[in-house]
């Protein structure tokens, strides 16, 4: 009740697009939306082509999730919108309840986290109250500047911030507490927020996203190019598009129209070369499974059952990267990446009065590597580029 009173949920694009969900998923805004999407002109920096010749450029589309929030921004804000506002309701309740107790949201991440980082501000920003959030880094990631910069300043902000590599007792009782029935149970958040209510966030950027195209503010793409860690964005991209079509948006109708999903851990790409274990329906945390989740819970609350059409993007129009040499290590720039952001800093023009864009080690410096692959493809083919 407390959202509903402060929270216009005209600004949620799940609910603007479909009407039905309005008043039954907690939500919170957090940030400035809808985020803008602008046109960069950007060299390929093409390592085939001859010495002196004239470099190759094209135009990309970038949404501008990074202009989220003033606070802390990224797409961590969407996966937050609906895992923030979810818990906060919880917390009201219990308080509500004699004898309800307080409990705790921990975020879990690696040492650099946007994750644990991103959930400590905007946790507090909504009124959480400071002591129950907690952050744990259990994950190693590499010794990068970026990192240490996101490490540190998990350690300046209110709440308790367990040190790297510590915290493993408190991280598995709280997960046994949710098997315990009649307690006041403390919520984990997984590692990039991957969980239902993360999703959601994340589908309901695909629908903002479609709404610029019914706009006319960028063509309908040939392709969305997103980097892959916990697997959280790219499935809420997916159940997005999905909904986009089931409710007649013109939107990601393109002939050959795909998402290029470029993992950012080694692991990712070996599990899914050699198991496909990317689309499972089972294993928690795989793009099947948060797709049938996320797709029963929107049906559940009188939305579109879109579970078959988005299992089925997922296999014919999601392409995972497989490019070990863009991937590198976890939590730090691989060599393609870098020359990838190199490119960008020497050639990159984006629009006027628009900031440029930061291309981290973690994720965008490798999906911007990806893009810049696959319209180097386009190049050597000899045909029209795709608008990524």
């Amino acid at each position: 009740a407390k959202q509903l009173k402060e929270e216009s949920e005209d600004a949620n694009p799940l609910c603007r697009s479909i009407p039905a969900l309005r008043g039954n998923f907690a939500w919170r805004s957090l940030g400035d939306f809808p985020t803008p999407v602008h046109r960069f002109r950007c060299g390929l920096g093409s390592s085939l082509s001859l010495e002196g010749a004239r470099e190759d450029t094209a135009d990309v589309w970038v949404k501008r999730e990074d202009l989220s929030s003033n606070k802390y921004g990224g797409n961590k804000v969407r996966t937050l919108q609906y895992t923030i506002g979810s818990f906060e309701a919880y917390l009201q309740n219990c308080k509500a309840q004699e004898g309800g107790g307080a409990p705790s949201l921990l975020t879990l991440g690696s040492g650099g986290s946007n994750q644990v980082l991103a959930t400590k501000v905007h946790a507090v920003a909504t009124g959480v109250p400071p002591e129950q959030v907690e952050g744990f880094v259990p994950m190693p990631d590499e010794p990068e500047m970026d990192n240490t910069l996101n490490y540190l300043s998990s350690l300046s902000l209110p709440g308790r911030q367990a040190k790297w590599g510590t915290g493993f007792p408190r991280i598995l009782r709280v997960l046994f507490q949710l098997f315990q029935r009649g307690k006041v149970a403390s919520w984990a958040l997984p590692p990039g927020g991957n969980n239902c209510a993360g999703v959601l966030g994340q589908a309901g950027g695909a629908l903002e996203l479609a709404e610029q195209i019914e706009r006319g503010e960028l063509p309908d793409p040939d392709g969305i190019v997103v980097a892959m860690g916990s697997t959280c964005t790219t499935t809420g991209l997916i159940l997005g598009v999905a909904l986009a079509r089931a409710l007649g948006k013109p939107a990601f109708r393109r002939p050959g129209f795909r998402i290029f999903a470029q993992p950012v851990h080694p692991v990712l790409v070996k599990l899914h070369r050699l198991f496909g274990a990317l689309f499972s329906e089972s294993f928690p945390m795989m793009v099947g499974r948060g797709l049938r989740d996320a797709a029963a819970a929107i049906a559940a609350a009188g939305g579109p059952d879109v579970t078959h059409e988005a299992l089925a993007l997922m296999r014919e129009e999601l392409v995972v990267s497989m490019d070990l040499a863009i991937t590198g290590n976890y939590g730090a720039h691989s060599d393609v990446s870098r020359e990838a952001k190199a490119v960008y800093d020497r050639s990159a023009q984006p629009p006027e009065g628009a900031p440029g864009l930061w291309l981290c080690g973690h994720f965008t410096g490798k999906s911007f590597a990806l893009l810049l692959k696959l319209l180097r493809e386009d190049g050597l083919a000899k045909r029209d580029k795709r608008v990524l």
